[in-house]
């Protein structure tokens, strides 16, 4: 297989979402595109890894497999997938099961899209979309760099956003304004970030390319910061988990949750956790997305004799 490019990458990922056109609302495509490309991703992974495990430890392969660091089940295994000419819907959704039941961090994550539902994606659809990813290899060795498919997972995020229309703020802000927030609080090595309103995650990962580029900024692979981040809507925030791991964020704390309402990171006392950095883009543009404030709304007469909505 060849090697992918940035362009090559986007290009073939885009060509998924025409597969999927007529089947599903387009801005239901991210769901089941990012969807497997995980899937595919982690596998090429995986098997990566225990090639690598095998030559290096002169062990078979059975005991490979158990020195991962993220397991691939049997039933998730790609070779097996593709192999389905029936309820191909039933078995992804087994596969994701099965790897979240392996890899407990992504709990909810990905089983919050479903692919057995016949009447909006049949098996032939679904046969066509397992033959495109197939195409190319995601191992870190075929990649030109191993944070290409994040970089394509947020090229993505964008064309989603754009093709969904206002709905795609809920997910995605610009990658000019997130570069000139990231630029004005400066987030600094050993520091910890968090994003309030996540979404996909972007803005933490802009944090952390930004740390990575100072002096101190990376130990060995790994960049030397912490991120947090909450949101309240799931599909986004399995969108901002998903993308957390293709960038190779392991470690990131993403919280599902109305953080207003609902504040997810809290200290060992119990008490709100403090942060170097704060970022965010909160939904200002959209209505009612402050629950107390909706729900303890009156309604008066204006001079007209109107009924007016007044918020505390």
């Amino acid at each position: 297989m060849p090697q992918l490019d940035l362009t090559t990458l986007e290009s073939w990922l885009w060509d998924s979402a025409n597969i999927l056109r007529g089947s599903i609302d387009s801005s239901d495509f991210k769901n089941y595109i990012f969807g497997l490309l995980f899937l595919k991703r982690a596998n090429d992974v995986f098997e990566e890894e225990v090639q690598i495990i095998m030559s290096r430890d002169g062990i078979t392969r059975t005991d490979a497999e158990t020195e991962t660091y993220f397991f691939i089940p049997q039933e998730a295994r790609w070779a097996e997938l593709k192999k389905a000419t029936e309820n191909i819907g039933v078995a992804l959704d087994k596969a994701f099961a099965a790897i979240e039941r392996e890899n407990t961090q992504l709990e909810g994550v990905l089983t919050a899209t479903k692919f057995g539902d016949k009447e909006r994606l049949s098996n032939d659809v679904l046969q066509r979309l397992l033959r495109h990813f197939n195409q190319y290899s995601l191992k870190n060795q075929d990649l030109y760099t191993p944070d290409i498919l994040g970089d394509a997972y947020e090229y993505l995020i964008k064309q989603f956003a754009d093709d969904s229309g206002k709905k795609g703020g809920e997910f995605y802000s610009p990658r000019g304004v997130v570069t000139t927030i990231v630029r004005l609080i400066k987030p600094q090595p050993k520091q910890r970030v968090y994003d309030p309103t996540c979404g996909s995650g972007g803005m933490l990962i802009e944090s952390a390319k930004y740390v990575a580029a100072l002096p101190g900024g990376k130990i060995g692979n790994n960049i030397n910061v912490s991120l947090y981040g909450q949101e309240k809507n799931i599909g986004t925030w399995a969108i901002g988990k998903l993308n957390m791991l293709l960038h190779n964020f392991m470690d990131a704390d993403l919280r599902k949750g109305d953080t207003l309402v609902y504040p997810q990171h809290k200290d060992d006392r119990g008490e709100l956790m403090l942060f170097d950095r704060v970022i965010a883009n909160p939904p200002f543009s959209q209505d009612a997305w402050w629950t107390p404030a909706e729900v303890s709304q009156e309604v008066k007469l204006d001079k007209d004799g109107k009924e007016k909505k007044i918020t505390p």
